[in-house]
């Protein structure tokens, strides 16, 4: 299988070698859960192909999902940090899935034959503050339905590719969890998706939503959206 991980782009062929040579390979079937919240945790994941969903308890015992991943992400970086960590959200395979795993130990040694693949470390925890960081300025600033269209714009950037250009894009993602996934309630989430319909931006189906006009939706996501707007 040919293994395209650009989080290893920073490393030198030899160092890439080496790091891959260590990595195993793991296959999910859609609906599998990877990990779970509060196990122990000693491995990095690296997405090569399909995607998961990221969720975690609230204090009320809820479950919600706050990030969907996939190729050329990592989960679970935080493993490397430290021996006898622990897993702080719930991943889950939403479609099948490969991944490619680089455990605690192996990391370790790595870094004591070649310094240089700590940089993988910096670009993981890097690419997560930035991600933690764009979260919270969306949640603190971005209207509730503002939210839902961006949310939304992302989704469909993952699921698209070069090639479809303004091809409609199919997400396979429920309401809820799109709303989960913008922070906000279904009924909000749902009347931005019937607005959205009713202007042949998308088209909803069970369990999962086709972005017919991804320039439209480009074009929404951007300002606050009303009827007739995109």
């Amino acid at each position: 299988m040919s293994i395209d991980v650009g989080l290893l782009s920073d490393l030198s062929p030899q160092e890439r070698r080496e790091v891959l040579a260590r990595m195993h390979r793991h296959t999910y079937r859609s609906g599998e859960v990877v990990c779970y919240e509060g196990e122990s945790a000693d491995t990095v994941h690296f997405v090569i192909e399909g995607r998961v969903v990221a969720r975690r308890a609230s204090e009320a015992g809820d479950v919600h999902a706050y990030a969907v991943l996939g190729p050329g992400q990592a989960f679970g970086e935080l493993a490397m940090i430290r021996r006898d960590g622990r897993r702080t959200a719930t991943i889950e395979a939403i479609e099948p899935t490969v991944t490619m795993t680089l455990g605690y130990a192996d990391f370790e040694r790595l870094c004591a034959a070649h310094p240089e693949v700590n940089r993988l470390l910096l670009r993981l925890l890097a690419a997560r503050v930035a991600r933690l960081t764009d979260a919270l300025m969306e949640a603190l600033h971005a209207p509730a339905e503002q939210r839902v269209l961006r949310r939304l714009l992302t989704l469909c950037g993952m699921y698209s590719s070069p090639a479809q250009g303004s091809s409609p894009v199919t997400i396979a993602i429920n309401q809820t969890g799109l709303a989960e996934l913008a922070g906000v309630t279904r009924p909000t989430a749902n009347r931005v998706l019937r607005r959205l319909e009713a202007d042949g931006v998308v088209a909803l189906h069970r369990g999962r939503v086709t972005v017919c006009d991804p320039a439209a939706l480009r074009t929404a996501a951007n300002g606050t959206y009303a009827p007739g707007q995109a």
